[in-house]
């Protein structure tokens, strides 16, 4: 039997009063990663592009962190 573990990781980039701007996701499992962002809404994408992509990079680190402790788990199990 082969048993595969994934991770699923979700967020969405918002303005200051809740506007959804982005959605990130990926997925992190044993065969590799899948990331992707969708923009929501082009206006506020354009107005806040800064805050955006520094949500995106918080958001890539979280993956890091999965990854990082995928494989901790896989080199120590």
């Amino acid at each position: 039997m082969t048993i595969n573990k994934s991770v699923s990781i979700n967020a969405t980039s918002q303005t200051t009063d809740g506007q959804a701007i982005a959605y990130f996701s990926a997925n992190v499992s044993d065969s590799g990663t899948s990331s992707n962002m969708t923009i929501q809404n082009q206006d506020l994408y354009e107005a806040n592009k800064l805050q955006v992509r520094k949500d995106k990079t918080d958001f890539d680190n979280a993956i890091y962190e999965v990854e990082d402790a995928q494989t901790s788990t896989t080199t120590a199990g």
